[in-house]
């Protein structure tokens, strides 16, 4: 009886911290071997994406930098440029390899221009970030879990040059956007609401149709929305950047990964369909490909840590004359853009260039 009220207490401990309200924040697990800003070099302990391929930002306490190529590297430590230093960078301080390249808003980022709009959903108006464009098709950029809409930003000058309006959106427990009345995350079986609402605000707005573009359970959600009967036949494309496509498929990936027994990866899961209202086979997006109707681009890298890339694989394999298929060899979760930011580009410019 105490074994099976401890194993009960721990899935339940697990189950609550998977429905915590958090919010992504920079993390420092590397530290400088050495560093000459003058010549553009950074040599960095290994550890987290300390060898990723790609420009990321590297943030310390009260700086950050651009991090580039690797120039070199050994058993210990990545030789890698680095440029826009901002702050002191010095031997011995701890540093982290963040994916979102760019942080504060579209104009402070990137010098484009936007307003702050409200979209209505039940619980009170989201914030959005709205920039204008040519088109009649608006995209609806939704972040990922414990994101925000900062992390939408990289591909936001493709999607201008190519004249498109955008909508950024804040889903309920983000920052500035009204709770949930228990305060806790639903894990996107609530939340995928808030993005029917920002299509709505679109469409009433003047949008003849929309593309849905997510990221990790922004892309899940993205999915549950286009399969709405209510908005399916506006939805004119999907974009999809490492998608949550399965949660127990997650979940059971990210404990294989610690070194956590399966039999106690189960129980949470039970656990925290309970807890959370989570209907499992409403995020089996697998199972739903037959109700695509829109084309779908699907970026994924082969060294994400957080899904499990091969989803995407078999997700693109069920449906391939409807889903363009890109893996970015090398890249970690949501890095796609900052791996292979031209083949990025280039098959977003290909897919999105023909809509309306």
């Amino acid at each position: 009886m105490v074994l099976l009220l401890a194993v009960f207490g721990a899935t339940w401990y697990a189950s609550g911290r998977f429905m915590a309200i958090v919010r992504v924040h920079d993390v420092y697990p590397l530290h400088v071997v050495a560093s000459d800003t003058r010549s553009g070099i950074v040599i960095l302990s290994r550890g987290p994406d300390a060898t990723e391929p790609g420009s990321f930002r590297l943030a310390w306490h009260g700086g950050q930098t651009i991090v580039g190529a690797v120039l070199s590297s050994t058993d210990g430590t990545v030789t890698r440029r680095v440029s826009n230093v901002h702050g002191r960078l010095a031997a011995g301080m701890h540093v982290g390899i963040e994916p979102d390249l760019y942080t504060g808003d579209p104009l402070t980022a990137l010098h484009l221009e936007f307003s702050t709009v409200s979209v209505p959903t039940r619980l009170g108006g989201m914030p959005a970030w709205y920039l204008p464009g040519r088109r009649s098709t608006w995209v609806i950029l939704v972040h990922g879990l414990g994101g925000s809409r900062a992390d939408t930003l990289p591909p936001m000058p493709t999607l201008h040059a190519l004249g498109f309006p955008m909508l950024a959106i804040s889903y309920r427990n983000d920052a500035g956007a009204p709770q949930s009345g228990d305060r806790h995350s639903h894990l996107g079986a609530s939340e995928w609401h808030d993005v029917a609402a920002a299509v709505s605000y679109a469409l009433s707005h003047g949008a003849s149709g929309v593309v849905l573009y997510g990221y990790s359970l922004g892309g899940s959600m993205a999915l549950i929305v286009a399969r709405d009967p209510r908005i399916r036949p506006r939805v004119r494309a999907v974009v999809l950047d490492s998608p949550l496509l399965d949660w127990p498929a997650a979940i059971d990936y990210a404990t294989r990964r610690r070194g956590i027994p399966q039999a106690f990866a189960a129980l949470t899961e039970t656990v925290l369909a309970y807890r959370a209202h989570i209907d499992y086979a409403q995020f089996d997006q697998l199972e739903y490909e037959s109700e695509l109707r829109a084309p779908v681009l699907l970026f994924q890298g082969t060294s994400d840590t957080v899904v499990p890339p091969h989803l995407a694989a078999q997700f693109a394999h069920k449906r391939p004359r409807l889903v363009t298929y890109v893996p970015v060899a090398g890249a970690d979760h949501a890095s796609a853009i900052d791996a292979a930011p031209s083949i990025y580009k280039a098959a977003l410019e290909r897919f999105l260039a023909a809509l309306p």
